[in-house]
């Protein structure tokens, strides 16, 4: 009986300890997950004000660092949703979701400072050919700051969320130095 008794004190804080182990990771996570998100909200728009400057006639060193702005965007989300489903969380919808009309205004988008409004990217779909490209510079920079800032300041618990915010930080800087 004894023994039993042992066995099953054993289970009980085996079982504790692991409970409060996954609530410790899980808490050291949550940063990690906010910053995903952020990150996914802030490529998805990027993309959207991309897409306004297709066809458009634009500098070549230009339109080289929106083409590779489009691939890295393109790739982060990938790797961020990847890693949200791995720890069973739910992908959000981003304004890719939505169609670039409503870009960081829908109701389930969350405030994305630095990034493009919809009504900034009607707006800028309007600028004549002779302004566009300079209007279309300033808004990319200041979302490529922004986002830049995201990912520097964010101090990742995940070792593969760390390299996907040392990417984001590195691809917005090579972006910026050409704009």
């Amino acid at each position: 009986m004894r023994l039993l008794s042992s066995l099953l004190l054993l289970v009980v804080l085996t079982a504790c300890g692991a409970s409060s182990t996954d609530a410790a990771q899980e808490g050291d996570r949550a940063t990690d997950i906010d910053f995903l998100t952020e990150l996914m909200h802030r490529d998805a728009a990027m993309l959207n004000l991309l897409d306004v400057g297709l066809g458009r006639r634009l500098d070549p060193a230009v339109m080289t660092a929106t083409d590779q702005l489009r691939v890295d965007a393109i790739a982060r989300i990938e790797t961020a949703a990847d890693q949200l489903e791995s720890w069973d969380q739910e992908v959000p919808k981003t304004v890719r979701d939505h169609g670039f009309e409503h870009s960081t205004d829908a109701h389930d988008i969350p405030s994305l400072d630095g990034m493009p409004t919809g009504e900034d990217l009607q707006r800028l779909g309007r600028v004549p050919r002779a302004r566009f490209e300079a209007a279309f510079v300033t808004l990319l920079s200041g979302g490529l700051a922004a986002t830049r800032d995201l990912a520097s300041s964010h101090s990742a618990d995940a070792q593969g969320v760390a390299a996907l915010a040392r990417e984001a930080e590195k691809s917005c800087d090579a972006a910026l130095q050409v704009l």
